[in-house]
C-alpha cells in the first residue's frame, strides 16, 4: 500500500513537471506581457480595491475602470512617444536618403576631404585617411543608405511589436484585477510552503512591484514636465522631448542623457549658446543630480513607509549594485521592457533567498 502510494506521488510529481513546463511553453509567446501586467496589477491593486465600493462592488466594472486607467496614465504617453518618434526618424529618413542618393564619389570625397581638415591629426595622418576614405567611397555611401533602411526598419518594428504587447498586457491587467485575490488563494493552497513563507513571498514581489513601479514613474513624470517647461522656453518641441525625457528616465546610469546631450549639442552648432547652455544645467544638475540622485532616494521611501512590512524591500530596491546589474541585465534580455523585469526578478530570487534561510535556521552555520 505505501509503495503503490510513493509510486502515485511520483507519477503525480511528473504529471505536475509536465503540466508546468506545458504550459510556460504553449503561453511563452505571452509571457512578457503577461508577466508585465502582473506587475502592473500588483503595484496598482490599492487602486482598485478604493474604486470597488464606489461601483457596488461590481469588479467588472471597477477592472475595467483601473485598466483605462493604467492606459491613460502609462500606456498612452509612451505609445504616443513611439509614433511621434516614428514620424521624425521617417521624416529623416526621407531626407537622409534623397541626400544620399545624389552623391557621387567624388563628392563625397570632397565633403570627407573638407571634414578631415577640422580633425586634429597630424598632415601625414590625415592624408593617410583621405586616401582610405577616397579608396572606398563607393562602399562607405552604400553602407550610410543600408544604415538608414536598418534604422528606419528597426524603429517602425519595435513600435509595432510594443502596440501588440501593450495590448496584450492591457487585456492581461482586467482580469488580474478582477481575480487576482482569487489567484493568490488558488496558489497559496497549491504551495506546499507554509502560509508564513507564501505570504512572504507574496508580500515582497507586492512591495517591490509597487516600489519600483511608482518610483520610476515619480522620476520619470518629474523630469519630463521640467525638462518639456525648459524646452518650449527656448523654443523646442517641448512635449516630444519632455516625453524623450521621461522614457530615457528610466535607464540607469546614461538615463536622460541621451536626450539632452544631443539636444544641446545641436543648439550649440546652430551658435544658441545660451539654449544650449540651460539644456545642459537642466540635464545634469536639475535631472540628473538633484531629482534623480536627491529626490529619488526621498520618494522610494516615501513609498516604502506607506506599505505595510516594506523594511527589508527598501533595503534591496535601495541596493545600487544590484538595482543596476539586474535593470542592464533585464534590459539586454527583454529589451526596454525588461528595465522593470530585471529588478523584480532579482529582488524575488533574493527573498526566495531568505525564505530559504529562515526555513533552515536551525541548521546554518552563521559563525
Amino acid at each position: 500500500m505505501q509503495t503503490n502510494q510513493r509510486l502515485e506521488e511520483k507519477f503525480l510529481g511528473v504529471l505536475l513537471l509536465i503540466a508546468v513546463v506545458g504550459l510556460i511553453w504553449l503561453f511563452s509567446p505571452f509571457l512578457e506581457a503577461l508577466f508585465f501586467a502582473l506587475i502592473l496589477a500588483t503595484a496598482t491593486f490599492s487602486v482598485y480595491l478604493k474604486i470597488l465600493p464606489k461601483v457596488k462592488n461590481n469588479e467588472d466594472y471597477a477592472a475595467a475602470l483601473v485598466s483605462l486607467l493604467v492606459f491613460a496614465t502609462v500606456i498612452a504617453p509612451v505609445t504616443y512617444l513611439l509614433l511621434e518618434v516614428g514620424l521624425q526618424v521617417g521624416q529623416i529618413y526621407g531626407e537622409v536618403q534623397n541626400w544620399l542618393n545624389i552623391q557621387t564619389p567624388e563628392t563625397f570625397q570632397a565633403l570627407d576631404q573638407n571634414l578631415i581638415h577640422l580633425i586634429p591629426l597630424p598632415e601625414h595622418t590625415q592624408a593617410a585617411l583621405f586616401e582610405q576614405i577616397q579608396s572606398h567611397s563607393r562602399e562607405i555611401i552604400q553602407f550610410s543608405q543600408n544604415a538608414v533602411i536598418f534604422l528606419v526598419q528597426g524603429v517602425f518594428g519595435s513600435t509595432a511589436s510594443f502596440l501588440t504587447f501593450m495590448s496584450l498586457a492591457v487585456f492581461a491587467l482586467f482580469f488580474f484585477y478582477r481575480d487576482g485575490r482569487k489567484i493568490v488563494h488558488h496558489l497559496t493552497i497549491l504551495s506546499p510552503l507554509e502560509n508564513t513563507y507564501d505570504n512572504m513571498i507574496a508580500s515582497r514581489f507586492a512591495n517591490l512591484s509597487t516600489i519600483l513601479l511608482l518610483s520610476v514613474l515619480g522620476i520619470a513624470l518629474m523630469q519630463g514636465v521640467s525638462f518639456a517647461l525648459l524646452s518650449w522656453l527656448v523654443g523646442l518641441p517641448g512635449l516630444f522631448l519632455g516625453m524623450a525625457i521621461a522614457v530615457t528616465s528610466f535607464i540607469p546610469i546614461v538615463g536622460s542623457a541621451l536626450v539632452w546631450i544631443p539636444v544641446a549639442l545641436v543648439l550649440a552648432a546652430q551658435g544658441e549658446l545660451a539654449s544650449a547652455g540651460l539644456i545642459v544645467f537642466m540635464g545634469a544638475v536639475v535631472n540628473g543630480f538633484i531629482i534623480d540622485n536627491v529626490l529619488r532616494p526621498v520618494m522610494i521611501k516615501k513609498i516604502a513607509s506607506s506599505l505595510k512590512g516594506a523594511e527589508a524591500d527598501l533595503a534591496v530596491a535601495n541596493h545600487t549594485l544590484i538595482t543596476v546589474l539586474a535593470t542592464f541585465a533585464g534590459l539586454i534580455h527583454f529589451g526596454i521592457i525588461g528595465l522593470f523585469f530585471g529588478p523584480v526578478i532579482a529582488a524575488i530570487a533574493i527573498t526566495i533567498f531568505d525564505v530559504y534561510a529562515l526555513k533552515h535556521s536551525d541548521v546554518l552555520d552563521k559563525n
